[in-house]
Protein backbone atom coordinates (compact mmCIF):
# COMPACT_ATOMS: atom_id res chain seq x y z
CA UNK A 1 0.00 0.00 0.00
CA UNK A 2 1.61 3.31 -1.03
CA UNK A 3 2.22 5.93 1.62
CA UNK A 4 -0.33 8.74 1.51
CA UNK A 5 0.83 12.21 2.51
CA UNK A 6 -1.55 14.81 3.92
CA UNK A 7 0.55 17.26 5.90
CA UNK A 8 -1.05 20.28 7.57
CA UNK A 9 -0.80 23.42 5.47
CA UNK A 10 0.40 25.50 8.44
CA UNK A 11 3.48 23.32 8.76
CA UNK A 12 4.33 22.69 5.12
CA UNK A 13 4.35 25.25 2.29
CA UNK A 14 3.14 24.31 -1.19
CA UNK A 15 5.69 22.13 -3.02
CA UNK A 16 6.01 21.22 -6.64
CA UNK A 17 7.94 18.01 -6.06
CA UNK A 18 8.09 15.04 -3.75
CA UNK A 19 11.74 15.40 -2.74
CA UNK A 20 11.08 18.09 -0.10
CA UNK A 21 8.29 15.98 1.40
CA UNK A 22 10.66 13.04 1.69
CA UNK A 23 13.08 15.23 3.64
CA UNK A 24 10.23 16.09 6.00
CA UNK A 25 9.39 12.43 6.50
CA UNK A 26 12.94 11.47 7.45
CA UNK A 27 12.55 12.79 11.03
CA UNK A 28 9.35 10.78 11.40
CA UNK A 29 11.09 7.61 10.24
CA UNK A 30 14.11 7.98 12.52
CA UNK A 31 12.09 9.32 15.44
CA UNK A 32 13.77 12.71 15.56
CA UNK A 33 11.57 15.75 15.10
CA UNK A 34 14.14 18.48 15.69
CA UNK A 35 12.66 21.47 17.45
CA UNK A 36 8.98 20.93 16.67
CA UNK A 37 6.58 21.75 19.47
CA UNK A 38 4.74 18.95 21.21
CA UNK A 39 1.59 20.12 19.41
CA UNK A 40 3.24 19.93 15.98
CA UNK A 41 4.77 16.57 16.84
CA UNK A 42 1.35 15.17 17.78
CA UNK A 43 -0.25 16.56 14.59
CA UNK A 44 2.47 14.96 12.47
CA UNK A 45 2.10 11.69 14.41
CA UNK A 46 -1.64 11.82 13.73
CA UNK A 47 -1.04 12.36 10.03
CA UNK A 48 1.40 9.45 9.98
CA UNK A 49 -1.12 7.23 11.78
CA UNK A 50 -3.80 8.13 9.23
CA UNK A 51 -1.41 7.38 6.40
CA UNK A 52 -0.63 4.02 7.98
CA UNK A 53 -4.33 3.15 8.16
CA UNK A 54 -4.65 3.64 11.93
CA UNK A 55 -7.44 6.23 12.29
CA UNK A 56 -8.24 5.36 15.92
CA UNK A 57 -4.65 6.05 16.93
CA UNK A 58 -4.67 9.22 14.82
CA UNK A 59 -7.83 10.37 16.58
CA UNK A 60 -6.10 10.00 19.96
CA UNK A 61 -3.08 11.96 18.75
CA UNK A 62 -5.19 14.78 17.32
CA UNK A 63 -7.23 14.90 20.55
CA UNK A 64 -4.00 15.32 22.52
CA UNK A 65 -2.80 18.06 20.14
CA UNK A 66 -6.09 19.94 20.49
CA UNK A 67 -5.87 19.66 24.28
CA UNK A 68 -2.45 21.33 24.12
CA UNK A 69 -3.56 24.21 21.89
CA UNK A 70 -7.21 24.46 20.83
CA UNK A 71 -6.52 27.78 19.07
CA UNK A 72 -4.73 26.11 16.12
CA UNK A 73 -6.66 24.75 13.14
CA UNK A 74 -4.38 21.83 12.16
CA UNK A 75 -5.52 19.64 15.03
CA UNK A 76 -9.17 20.08 14.08
CA UNK A 77 -8.50 19.38 10.40
CA UNK A 78 -6.54 16.25 11.33
CA UNK A 79 -9.18 15.05 13.77
CA UNK A 80 -11.85 15.74 11.13
CA UNK A 81 -9.87 13.60 8.68
CA UNK A 82 -9.66 10.78 11.24
CA UNK A 83 -13.40 11.06 11.91
CA UNK A 84 -14.11 11.03 8.16
CA UNK A 85 -12.04 7.85 7.86
CA UNK A 86 -14.00 6.34 10.76
CA UNK A 87 -17.26 7.31 8.96
CA UNK A 88 -18.26 9.69 11.78
CA UNK A 89 -19.24 12.38 9.32
CA UNK A 90 -21.30 14.69 11.57
CA UNK A 91 -18.42 14.96 14.04
CA UNK A 92 -16.00 15.50 11.15
CA UNK A 93 -18.10 18.41 9.86
CA UNK A 94 -18.05 19.97 13.33
CA UNK A 95 -14.24 19.78 13.44
CA UNK A 96 -13.88 21.25 9.95
CA UNK A 97 -16.25 24.05 11.02
CA UNK A 98 -13.94 24.79 13.99
CA UNK A 99 -10.84 24.76 11.77
CA UNK A 100 -12.47 27.13 9.27
CA UNK A 101 -13.56 29.46 12.07
CA UNK A 102 -9.92 29.62 13.19
CA UNK A 103 -8.45 29.95 9.68
CA UNK A 104 -10.90 30.56 6.82
CA UNK A 105 -8.13 30.18 4.23
CA UNK A 106 -7.67 26.41 4.75
CA UNK A 107 -8.66 24.94 1.42
CA UNK A 108 -8.22 21.37 2.66
CA UNK A 109 -10.71 21.99 5.49
CA UNK A 110 -13.36 23.03 2.95
CA UNK A 111 -12.64 20.10 0.62
CA UNK A 112 -12.62 17.57 3.46
CA UNK A 113 -15.84 19.05 4.88
CA UNK A 114 -17.28 18.67 1.39
CA UNK A 115 -16.39 14.98 1.49
CA UNK A 116 -18.22 14.57 4.80
CA UNK A 117 -21.23 16.47 3.46
CA UNK A 118 -21.21 14.24 0.38
CA UNK A 119 -21.30 11.12 2.55
CA UNK A 120 -24.15 12.63 4.59
CA UNK A 121 -26.15 13.34 1.42
CA UNK A 122 -25.83 17.12 1.82
CA UNK A 123 -24.93 17.55 -1.83
CA UNK A 124 -25.47 21.31 -2.08
CA UNK A 125 -23.21 21.87 0.91
CA UNK A 126 -20.62 19.50 -0.57
CA UNK A 127 -20.66 21.41 -3.88
CA UNK A 128 -20.22 24.75 -2.08
CA UNK A 129 -17.32 23.39 -0.03
CA UNK A 130 -15.55 21.88 -3.05
CA UNK A 131 -15.93 25.15 -4.94
CA UNK A 132 -14.57 27.18 -2.01
CA UNK A 133 -11.64 24.80 -1.51
CA UNK A 134 -10.74 24.93 -5.20
CA UNK A 135 -11.07 28.73 -5.23
CA UNK A 136 -8.69 29.00 -2.28
CA UNK A 137 -6.18 26.52 -3.71
CA UNK A 138 -6.64 25.50 -7.36
CA UNK A 139 -3.78 22.99 -7.00
CA UNK A 140 -5.39 21.09 -4.11
CA UNK A 141 -6.47 18.45 -6.63
CA UNK A 142 -2.85 17.47 -7.28
CA UNK A 143 -1.22 16.04 -4.09
CA UNK A 144 -0.14 12.37 -4.20
CA UNK A 145 -2.60 9.90 -2.73
CA UNK A 146 -5.49 12.36 -2.55
CA UNK A 147 -7.77 10.38 -4.87
CA UNK A 148 -8.02 7.26 -2.73
CA UNK A 149 -8.39 9.28 0.47
CA UNK A 150 -11.12 11.49 -0.86
CA UNK A 151 -13.51 9.53 -2.99
CA UNK A 152 -14.31 6.14 -1.55
CA UNK A 153 -18.03 6.80 -2.16
CA UNK A 154 -17.86 7.94 -5.79
CA UNK A 155 -18.07 5.78 -8.93
CA UNK A 156 -15.43 7.82 -10.81
CA UNK A 157 -13.11 8.06 -7.83
CA UNK A 158 -9.84 8.42 -9.75
CA UNK A 159 -10.96 11.63 -11.44
CA UNK A 160 -10.24 14.27 -8.76
CA UNK A 161 -12.12 16.95 -6.92
CA UNK A 162 -13.18 18.84 -10.04
CA UNK A 163 -14.70 15.72 -11.64
CA UNK A 164 -16.44 14.83 -8.39
CA UNK A 165 -17.79 18.37 -8.13
CA UNK A 166 -19.19 18.18 -11.65
CA UNK A 167 -20.74 14.77 -10.92
CA UNK A 168 -22.46 16.17 -7.83
CA UNK A 169 -23.78 19.18 -9.76
CA UNK A 170 -25.08 16.87 -12.49
CA UNK A 171 -26.72 14.62 -9.90
CA UNK A 172 -28.42 17.63 -8.28
CA UNK A 173 -29.59 18.96 -11.66
CA UNK A 174 -30.91 15.66 -13.01
CA UNK A 175 -32.67 14.34 -9.96
CA UNK A 176 -32.96 16.87 -7.19
CA UNK A 177 -33.54 15.09 -3.92
CA UNK A 178 -35.92 17.00 -1.65
CA UNK A 179 -34.12 15.39 1.30
CA UNK A 180 -30.77 16.86 0.19
CA UNK A 181 -29.64 19.73 2.33
CA UNK A 182 -30.16 23.00 0.46
CA UNK A 183 -29.38 25.35 3.35
CA UNK A 184 -26.01 26.91 2.61
CA UNK A 185 -26.43 29.61 5.23
CA UNK A 186 -24.35 27.58 7.69
CA UNK A 187 -21.69 26.90 5.08
CA UNK A 188 -18.69 29.23 5.05
CA UNK A 189 -18.33 29.07 1.25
Amino acid sequence: MPLKINLPTRLIPRWNGLLPILFLLIPLVVGCTGNLSEYDDLVLDGVASLNLGKPERALEEFNRAIAIDPSLADGYVGRGNALNTLERYEAAVADYDRAIAIDPSLANAYVNRGIAHSHLGNLNLAVADYEKGLALDPEIDDPPGIMKRLFDNVPNREKGIRKHLEALKKQLKESPDPAADTDTANNDA
